[in-house]
């Protein structure tokens, strides 16, 4: 698969930042690696890919980075669907890249991969060593509706929405990015994931 590195100026991304980040004990999105936040981090790397960045957070000014909107969730205390939904209604392109706060070692190029796929779709979602990546997909605003549904009924995890939506998934494989699709999937919870990041971050970056 051929990776184009140009911006899609018809996509937006949205960072998912709402969590309480409870196990880790302090902002998830606030932690340094190499010398950035991880949201500063994250949005360094989305700028080369699309032209607007949406920061669904549990407060409007949170974090001030210039060239971003931060939004609140319509849906609250209901985990990672409501800051999807609140990213898709306020993003000005019908597809998003969406993407957890908490990935050290995402890179633009996965979010691009992901975007050539979407026409026809509703979701392009990735499979890494067969499990689906529901907080680094791309969604459209397809979406809102079958999302609002699912909150309406208590229904809160993502994967739930995918049986009203078109989906495409796109394994390892497909993904043709070698081992870097699978470390881009760690994700911070705990302390311990954090010691394990800097301990071992020449193997993992």
């Amino acid at each position: 698969m051929n990776i184009h590195k140009g911006k899609n100026t018809d996509a937006s991304g949205i960072i998912l930042a709402g969590g309480r980040s409870a196990r880790m004990g302090r902002d998830k999105t606030l932690l340094l690696f190499n010398h950035e936040t991880l949201m500063g981090r994250t949005v360094n790397e989305l700028r080369g890919v699309v032209d607007e960045i949406i920061i669904a957070s549990n407060h409007t000014e949170k974090y001030n980075i210039p060239g971003t909107v931060e939004v609140l969730d319509t849906y609250t205390d209901v985990g990672p669907l409501g800051g999807i939904h609140a990213g898709l209604i306020a993003a000005k392109h019908k597809y998003a890249f969406i993407i957890s706060g908490d990935l050290p070692l995402f890179k633009g190029q996965l979010a691009t991969v992901l975007l050539k796929n979407r026409a026809n779709y509703d979701a392009v979602v990735p499979v890494i060593k067969g499990r689906l990546e529901p907080l680094c997909a791309v969604y459209s605003q397809n979406c809102i509706e079958p999302i609002a549904n699912c909150l309406e009924a208590n229904i809160k995890k993502v994967v739930q929405v995918y049986s009203q939506v078109r989906v495409l998934t796109i394994s390892e494989e497909e993904l043709d990015m070698g081992e870097e699709a699978d470390k881009m999937f760690y994700n911070l919870n705990t302390p311990q994931d954090l010691r394990l990041l800097s301990t071992h971050k020449e193997v993992l970056a």
